[in-house]
């Protein structure tokens, strides 16, 4: 847990607060719609500037205050107001005015899919609010299924979640009524822990333990892919990187067949910035992967074997993730017979990886960041606001790229997605030409979800608008 405001989190605590928290709406990644959760029913105007969400009836946050259109109106201009997380997701909404108690109605500056906005896995949280900061430790004040009975951070049994007695969505049958989240640092130790009946759920298992796993009468191996990207970001201000031939000549000379062939399916092959089952997705991108092309680009660009000049880079990626490291070495492999020396280096995430690659100092910063990147919401448009756009202050752009001709094509497409779909799925197509052409990132591969769940669990949807998120209030047991 590094966040508990619900209006500020962005990172790994989606997978509790999302059990704590609940939004208007809940995307479906099968059906492509969305679904309501704490709106029953929604309508837009014509032009798609205003919206009209009708709340359910009887709900109640944890505190035992209900919920009305009032409180939703708080909640969004608050996470508005904050400008943190992915707060973003709500730049068009211009005025949100209650009508009576039981609806909300939202006046927009452009037009927007706004049931998909209020659908987003971050900053889309309807919660109480308070304007003390610490009344969001620690603690719940959302209308989710649970609420927070012990957090323990750094111990094993790390955060212990229990059943919300008056959720509108009641207790019948046999649904989880405690749900505990352990940390566990070592894979070997999470394996034994499923194997032996102790656990009921695990993901991010290496492939070598999770076949280990399959086929067990106690247990169940579940697959799919996911909208989680593998992505390395090239950094574009520090030499040789800096000239986009270097560039190229890296993306190129990887062969990224052999990496997804190593992970033994925990990757598949991107297609680009956007993975298979969102707008926008193309299997018709011109993709690097020609290593003839990497050798005449360093050649250009002074280097390669026989220029004399070799090209050392280090490679940053969070530390004990065991899918990154052995890509890591991959590309350490595959880079040496260019004259390219890669050194790579697990840091932890919070505290050296990304405090490190933000540092003012360009020099003290990494030559290729590797992170996983998803949605947050589901459309592509995170991938290429967040990761791509210009930015005055790092944050996420830790390619720190910039071109003003990408940077009017993000600002427009969010508009054009809720008016002319056609033409945004064109327009995203051309975004990734753009960054195919400047090439400050590699599409290392797409995440394959595979977990390993108790035979006992019934009802488990894997939903990758929902980074790594079990709804545990959707299961039953034996």
């Amino acid at each position: 847990m590094t966040e508990w405001d619900p209006a500020r989190s962005y990172s790994d605590e989606l997978v509790a607060l999302s059990n704590m928290y609940e939004g208007l709406t809940r995307y479906n990644a099968e059906t492509g719609r969305t679904e309501g959760v704490l709106a029953t029913r929604w309508t837009s105007s014509g032009d798609r500037r205003t919206w009209t969400f009708t709340l359910r009836d009887n709900v109640r946050f944890h505190s035992g205050r209900p919920l009305t259109a009032e409180a939703v109106k708080a909640s969004i201009e608050r996470t508005m107001k904050l400008k943190a997380s992915a707060s973003y997701v709500w730049d068009p909404v211009k005025k949100i005015t209650p009508v009576g108690t039981r609806q909300v109605r939202f006046e927009l500056s452009r037009p927007a899919p706004l049931d998909i906005v209020a659908s987003a896995a971050y900053a889309a949280y309807i919660y109480e609010v308070s304007d003390d900061a610490e009344d969001y430790r620690a603690t719940s004040r959302g209308t989710g299924p649970y609420t927070v009975a012990s957090w323990n951070p750094g111990s094993e049994n790390e955060l212990e979640l229990t059943a919300f007695k008056d959720y509108w969505g009641g207790w019948k049958g046999n649904r989880y009524k405690k749900v505990i989240f352990q940390a566990v640092p070592q894979s070997s130790t999470a394996a034994q822990l499923m194997s032996s009946g102790a656990g009921h759920y695990s993901g991010g298992l290496p492939p070598q333990l999770l076949d280990t796993l399959r086929g067990r009468p106690n247990l169940a191996v579940r697959e799919r892919p996911s909208w989680q990207t593998l992505i390395g970001l090239l950094n574009t201000e520090k030499k040789p990187l800096d000239d986009v031939r270097v560039r190229q000549a890296v993306a190129d000379a990887l062969d990224y067949r052999e990496i997804v062939t190593a992970s033994r399916g925990a990757l598949v092959a991107s297609d680009g910035v956007i993975p298979e089952g969102m707008l926008g997705h193309t299997t018709a991108l011109a993709l690097p992967g020609d290593r003839d092309r990497a050798r005449q680009l360093l050649k250009e660009a002074g280097y390669g074997p026989g220029s004399g000049r070799t090209i050392n880079l280090e490679m940053t990626y969070p530390a004990g993730d065991d899918t990154i490291r052995m890509t890591g070495d991959l590309m350490k492999a595959q880079l040496r017979p260019f004259g390219i020396n890669l050194r790579v280096v697990g840091l932890e995430w919070s505290s050296a990886q990304w405090p490190r690659a933000k540092k003012k100092d360009r020099d003290e910063r990494q030559d290729i960041f590797v992170m996983w990147w998803w949605p947050d919401d589901p459309e592509p448009l995170s991938y290429f606001r967040n990761v791509f756009r210009t930015e005055k202050e790092i944050s996420y752009n830790l390619a720190y790229y910039s071109n003003p001709r990408l940077d009017r094509l993000i600002d427009r497409v969010g508009a054009q997605t809720a008016t002319d779909p056609g033409g945004a799925v064109r327009t995203y197509r051309t975004m990734q030409e753009i960054l195919i052409r400047d090439a400050p990132v590699l599409f290392l591969g797409t995440n394959t979800y595979q977990r390993v769940l108790s035979s006992d669990v019934r009802g488990f949807v894997d939903n990758p608008a929902y980074a790594n998120v079990v709804f545990v209030h959707d299961l039953t047991h034996r």
